[in-house]
């Protein structure tokens, strides 16, 4: 008996190690199919088979998390004729962890151009995003592709591979260049090539993928990973695929100021994708190219795209996001027509977030966020990023659509909103919550004719109603940890999320608070106390989130 215990004392040790190492529970090792699950294997009570176990699991965390580097080295693609803006063969960074079969594979971004002009434009100022002619042997990752635990806790040791950015496309562009003088847009078959060579070098064998982007590499997530996960499939039907959009999901609104599509950057989102579908050939997701079969540039934006996708998607966005303002020309919000425009801009983008089923939109004036250090202390009602990146990643089964996990009513925040955006403005959300109202009625009706109906315990009555039930299912058997993955800010005024990330001062770089930044920009506390009927000394001493909270409720 106490050689038993022993050894299910070593076994215990080595499922622990198992799970630091993130084996999935269902893991086949060596050919045999091991639940890594001590209450199941404690009722077995036979000595041989827990050895054999151990022996089994032993092999399985041999070189388990152990890196080739702490850097990401650079591989060429194989296929030469899929290139860079300029040319120069694409590629990819590559940092292997032995023994995972987890894989974190990250789009960069940097914008984009859409014609003969502002290409030449980028070329003079940001030609290391068109070119692979000077890239490093190795790059060190950071935030989410760190490989140190304290930076990274969640993905330090899986598989990162990093896809340099340099077609210029959002990553959707399928033209090579017709003569050796023009530009090609080739980021969509990037992204296949780097697929193809990974299916050669350890994702045959991977049992998750998530593929990730930050800014129009987020925005390349969304356009590519259908077609990512219809691709793999073949090769590893196993692989569980899955994207992560990180500050990639804008809003096809109109500007609060039109100006000429001369810079890249301050060219609405809408002119520029109508130019850079054709100029770059671009390609977008079949599903959603029918849907918008007259306007498929509306592909480009994350939640026209959301409705028709399969592979499940986790959403990150600053509701104020920074690239957003630039690219809708509201600058530093000094007026009230600034703050009205930018308020209806983050509840706009809150609107759209209505049928997401995985999101987290903090309140904050920011751009990206997976490739900083800081990236681990962004909260939102005491939830952190990465803890609620985990709670989706850690669920099986996980599908897109927000009103079909019902579960998530009792526990996440459940943004209203009086309009949606662009052309769906004149569509109110009244007549879906009132038809959502109805549909909890009639399944909570359901649900108790079936408890009735099977009045032989507790267990019995949940296993009734997970038969041909996969909402109910979920919401029984992959949260009753009650862990949250669906979190949206309440407050409405950029910066009142004391997790956001630290200002700085654009002209200085010194940090600041957001009123300190308004001031910069030529905020007159005078007229704001005459605005407010208050005294001026009493407007200045006022401590600066009450301030804001004040100027948010003013414009209102």
């Amino acid at each position: 008996m106490a050689t038993l215990s022993a050894v299910s004392a070593a076994l215990l040790f080595l499922l622990l190690l198992a799970l630091q190492c993130n084996l999935p529970v269902d893991a086949r090792i060596v050919g045999v199919d091991i639940l890594l699950d001590p209450k199941d294997l404690a009722k077995t009570g036979d000595l041989r088979n827990t050895i054999e176990t151990i022996k089994q699991i032993g092999q399985a965390l041999v070189g388990c998390g152990v890196k080739e580097s702490s850097h990401l080295r650079k591989h060429v693609l194989s296929n030469r004729t899929v290139t860079c803006n300029d040319g120069s063969p694409a590629g990819y960074y590559m940092r292997k962890s032995k023994g995972s079969k987890r894989w974190v594979i990250f789009l960069e971004g940097g914008w984009y151009c859409f014609n003969q002009r502002s290409c030449d434009t980028r070329w003079t100022k940001m030609r290391n995003l068109m070119s692979s002619a000077h890239w490093p042997d190795t790059r060190l990752g950071e935030g989410m592709l760190s490989a140190d635990p304290e930076e990274n806790p969640a993905y330090w040791n899986a598989n990162v591979v990093f896809i340099p950015y340099c077609s210029s496309d959002s990553w959707s562009g399928t033209k090579p260049a017709a003569t050796k003088s023009d530009w090609a847009f080739m980021g969509s078959l990037i992204i296949q090539e780097v697929i193809k060579n990974l299916l050669t070098d350890g994702l045959q064998h991977g049992r998750k993928l998530l593929l990730v982007g930050s800014s129009a590499g987020g925005t390349g997530v969304i356009l590519n990973l259908d077609r990512v996960a219809d691709f793999v499939r073949p090769q590893n039907p196993r692989l569980d695929v899955r994207g992560f959009t990180d500050s990639g999901w804008f809003l096809d609104n109109e500007p609060f100021k039109a100006v000429d599509c001369t810079d890249a950057h301050l060219c609405s989102p809408i002119e520029a994708v109508k130019l850079g579908l054709n100029y770059w050939h671009g390609l977008v997701p079949d599903r959603c190219k029918l849907q918008y079969s007259d306007e498929p540039w509306r592909c480009y934006f994350g939640y026209r795209v959301y409705t028709s996708m399969r592979a499940p998607l986790f959403v990150f966005q600053w509701l104020y996001d920074e690239a957003q303002m630039a690219a809708d020309n509201v600058g530093a919000p000094v007026t009230k027509e600034q703050w009205d425009y930018i308020h209806s801009m983050g509840n706009q983008l809150k609107a759209t977030f209505e049928n997401v089923s995985a999101v987290f939109a903090a309140s904050c004036l920011s751009h990206i966020v997976l490739t900083k250090k800081e990236w681990q202390f962004v909260e939102i009602d005491g939830v952190t990023l990465p803890q609620a990146l985990e709670c989706w990643m850690s669920s099986n089964h996980e599908h897109n659509h927000h009103r079909h996990h019902r579960n998530h009513n009792q526990f996440d925040v459940l943004i209203s909103t009086d309009i949606m955006v662009s052309d769906e403005a004149n569509v109110t959300t009244r007549s879906k919550s009132r038809l959502a109202k109805q549909q909890r009625r009639q399944e909570r009706q359901r649900r108790k004719r079936l408890h009735k109906k099977n009045g032989k315990g507790r267990q019995q009555k949940r296993a009734a109603l997970f038969e041909d039930d996969e909402d109910f299912d979920h919401r029984w058997r992959l949260h009753n940890s009650k862990c949250r993955h669906r979190l949206i800010d309440r407050c409405s005024w950029p910066q009142c999320n004391q997790a956001c990330p630290k200002l700085r001062n654009p002209f200085t770089g010194e940090e600041m608070d957001f009123i300190d930044l308004l001031k910069s920009f030529g905020l007159d506390m005078t007229s704001v106390a005459n605005a407010l009927g208050m005294d001026v000394a009493l407007l200045n001493n006022m401590d600066h989130d009450q301030l804001l909270q004040l100027l948010a409720e003013y414009t209102k």
